[in-house]
């Protein structure tokens, strides 16, 4: 997990009368935002709630449709967010539940949802499934880790789960990849078979092969492209961390550079959500 991600403000405004979601992100009323309308969506359908206007705001900490599981986390924080306001009083799990749901129909996440709505740090899913099912096998974080990001374009992630030669693919990787951390769980063996399941996939462009060398070759230890998404991220030190960022900025494609810690927070409700009579 990454150390920014989404936030969302939710209001409630009962007085509209009939029942209405509205979603904007990052300040967008037109955004699609359907991950986080489905899950919405889906918990509404559920639950016995007041009728009125809902509407969630939400900014987002990461690049979305990159690879970051920025519409995972946006879906999350939209379910938490809507239910608060509602009064809603579900468990964690049975609201991560309706963004897992949503992200699989929506083809945009590959489980996300299932570890990063009660996880920290970084690691690998042992066991896939919903929420409350899937295990999560954490990694020791070094102290001083820097995640080092650049982005080129999103990638419709549609394109790639419904073909039934890439998921094939995907599972094969997959597999290999979470015996190989299992066996020893150390950062620096996920950051290696990230850099092997990249590869093998084979949906790198060139330049985000090139961007991937750059950020080695600029003082990352590892180079990965992101799952999925037209971007890379690197693995260095505090130290290392601004020369890495510096190189990719100045790079020819100009990607948009970030820079992360390793998130320690799990998803939670910051404050109660405003409401209208």
């Amino acid at each position: 997990m990454l150390s920014k991600g989404v936030t969302t403000t939710a209001t409630f405004n009962e007085a509209w009368g009939e029942e209405r979601v509205e979603v904007v992100v990052d300040g967008d009323p037109d955004y699609s935002a359907r991950t986080t309308r489905k899950a919405v969506e889906l918990l509404l359908s559920d639950h016995a709630h007041p009728r009125g206007l809902l509407v969630l705001e939400q900014s987002m900490g990461v690049p979305v449709g990159y690879g970051f599981g920025a519409s995972a986390a946006a879906a999350i924080s939209g379910v938490y967010a809507a239910a608060a306001v509602l009064g809603l009083r579900l468990a964690k799990r049975e609201l991560a539940y309706y963004a897992h749901v949503a992200d699989i129909v929506e083809q945009t996440g590959l489980g996300t949802v299932s570890v990063t709505y009660d996880g920290t740090g970084a690691g690998v899913i042992t066991r896939a499934g919903a929420p409350g099912i899937s295990k999560f096998l954490n990694v020791v974080i070094p102290s001083g880790t820097r995640i080092v990001t650049a982005s080129l374009a999103p990638y419709k992630k549609s394109d790639a789960i419904s073909k039934p030669k890439t998921v094939r693919r995907i599972n094969e990787l997959g597999d290999r990849a979470r015996r190989c951390v299992a066996a020893s769980p150390t950062l620096e063996t996920l950051a290696l078979q990230g850099e092997l399941f990249s590869e093998g996939l084979g949906l790198m462009t060139l330049e985000v092969r090139d961007l991937a060398k750059l950020a080695k070759a600029s003082g990352a230890s590892h180079a990965s492209q992101n799952m999925i998404g037209y971007a890379v991220h690197a693995l260095t030190t505090a130290k290392r961390a601004d020369a890495v960022a510096a190189a990719l900025r100045d790079s020819p494609p100009k990607p948009l550079v970030d820079v992360f810690e390793i998130g320690r927070q799990r998803a939670q409700v910051l404050k109660s959500g405003k409401s209208a009579g």
